[in-house]
């Protein structure tokens, strides 16, 4: 079995130096180089491969357009590493943004929690949090992408398309501050570039998980 690592354009775009460490990483630990964008990619897979995947709109299009015999988040692979030079927080207090892409997803929000754990520290959890959560930033303020729609149409049409309302650039900062009225941390941990930037949009400081993990 082959595996594929898809470390997100988006992601690598703007956490450059914490990807690049990643990218490094998978290569040193793994021998696992990345193969570029997972929408012009994803149909190279067979089913006798593994996508590793960053992302979770990559994993959403894996999953429904991909062949990949198994798919797998990167976190579950640094999680597992009893290697893993793992940051020291010092038991800072961070609220945790779940990701409604990946709402379904409980291996993967447990994995992001453990994570935390290793870093030492200590998460606040929001009321709708697991598979609760409605929160994906500017992604559900806006129409759904046609490629979004056509490589993932279960998640994003089938399943979700009641999810997206679309909101005017103007209102979207109003939005990210109301919600951000519940968390009472000024860091809040994110595995979600576009949850992310609504954190910080709504006055809070939203980190990636990518830049706790590999910090500059």
């Amino acid at each position: 079995m082959a595996k594929f690592f898809f470390p997100s354009c988006k992601a690598k775009a703007t956490y450059t130096q914490a990807s690049e460490k990643l990218r490094i990483y998978m290569r040193d630990r793994y021998n696992i180089d990345s193969v570029g964008c997972c929408r012009a990619e994803h149909q190279k897979l067979t089913a006798q491969d593994s996508a590793i995947v960053v992302c979770n709109n990559c994993a959403a299009i894996m999953e429904e357009s991909s062949q990949a015999g198994n798919i797998e988040f990167v976190w579950d692979l640094i999680d597992n590493d009893v290697d893993f030079p793992f940051p020291d927080y010092h038991s800072e207090i961070i609220t945790i943004q779940d990701c409604w892409v990946a709402f379904e997803k409980r291996h993967l929000q447990d994995t992001v929690r453990s994570l935390l754990k290793k870093m030492n520290i200590k998460y606040v959890e929001l009321d709708e949090n697991f598979g609760k959560t409605k929160f994906c930033g500017v992604n559900l303020l806006a129409p759904c992408t046609p490629s979004n729609a056509k490589l993932a149409p279960k998640r994003y049409v089938a399943e979700g398309a009641h999810m997206f309302t679309p909101c005017p650039p103007e209102e979207q900062i109003a939005y990210f501050q109301k919600h951000c009225t519940q968390i009472q941390t000024e860091k809040v941990a994110c595995y979600c570039k576009f949850c992310r930037e609504a954190i910080t949009m709504g006055g809070k400081q939203g980190i990636h998980l990518l830049e706790l993990l590999f910090p500059c």
